[in-house]
């Protein structure tokens, strides 16, 4: 036998061995009522019955903890609303470590591996009592180890994504908290902005990725969130009609003039396996003669510092953009 396939045996074993130790300590059984609470339902190891609750998700009806204690966060995407609750997970992705907002939240958290190719063992030895994820592939395993919950990836924009995690952990209140003080700073910043909102300028977001270039709406984080719906500014109308159903949109070079034209402002990425290709159209006419390029206002942003949309993140995207309109107006 291979050592790969013993592993992945080994694995399999363990996660069966967990379910029949969660078996046997779960048997004090218990009733739901029909607001969802429960009573003695859960027995932890200690012999106290832990309340639960029942939470209807994507994958039906499943009991989770009434006040999770570990909860392993399996996706990058929803790490920064946990945390944002108040929640510092057991266990999170290798993507979220090397983001700058992130760090100071993450002390004693376990690094699981990627999003897409977790580390089941580690997840068994951080003992979760709830998991988060929308893999599809990682479902089926997690939901083996712990209560796991399933929200699709795109399901929600970020205000009710971080209101259906309150549900899911309980923090609905938080939840409230969180959104209205962020936006009270969005309020702020939209009366220090007042003159670039009011003029109708245009403001477009561009990223290249590796041989692709793409156009991003207000759904696909890089800032869209705050750029469209938040400061209530607009992209070029071709944009719009583009990117903006479906959150993004792959174009050619030669589209450039077109796409981007009429952009006064341009957000502007550039992913590490894209670096070649960016300097190659940086120094093209097609990039250089663009009317926001020519008047200096072009932003490049960080996509560590950009990819995601949560509180935390739209915070920290939130001064970044700010200040680069200020200085630009």
């Amino acid at each position: 036998m291979s050592y790969f396939k013993f592993r992945a045996s080994a694995c399999l074993f363990i996660i069966s061995l967990m379910l029949v130790l969660s078996a046997c300590a779960t048997s004090g059984g218990g009733t739901v009522t029909e607001s969802g609470q429960s009573t003695a339902s859960k027995t932890t190891s200690t012999g106290y019955k832990a309340a639960t609750r029942t939470y209807e998700s994507d994958k039906g009806r499943i009991t989770l903890p009434e006040h999770p204690q570990r909860v392993v966060v399996a996706v990058g995407d929803y790490v920064g609303d946990v945390l944002a609750l108040g929640i510092t997970p057991v266990g999170a992705p290798d993507t979220v470590f090397n983001v700058p907002y992130y760090k100071k939240y993450l002390n004693g958290v376990e690094n699981i591996g990627d999003s897409y190719a977790l580390s089941l063992e580690k997840v068994i030895t951080l003992k979760p009592d709830l998991i988060i994820t929308y893999d599809e592939k990682a479902y089926e395993n997690l939901k083996k180890i712990a209560p796991t919950v399933f929200i699709p990836y795109g399901k929600y924009q970020y205000k009710d994504r971080l209101m259906e995690l309150g549900k899911v952990l309980n923090k609905e209140q938080e939840a409230k908290k969180c959104l209205a003080d962020f936006a009270t700073m969005i309020a702020e910043k939209k009366q220090a902005l007042s003159d670039v909102i009011d003029s109708g300028k245009k403001i477009a977001i561009f990223e290249i990725t590796g041989k692709e270039l793409y156009l991003y709406g207000k759904s696909y984080g890089r800032g869209g969130a705050i750029l469209y719906d938040e400061l209530g500014l607009h992209a070029p109308e071709k944009v719009e009609k583009a990117a903006f159903e479906k959150g993004w949109a792959s174009i050619s070079i030669e589209a450039l003039p077109e796409m981007l034209g009429d952009a006064d402002y341009l957000m502007l990425g550039i992913r590490g396996d894209g670096a070649d290709q960016g300097k190659d159209i940086l120094s093209k006419s097609v990039w250089k003669n663009l009317s926001a390029v020519k008047l200096g206002k072009v932003y490049q942003y960080s996509i560590d510092d950009f990819y995601f949309q949560d509180p935390i993140a739209l915070t920290y995207q939130l001064e970044l953009i700010s200040d680069f309109l200020v200085s630009k107006k």
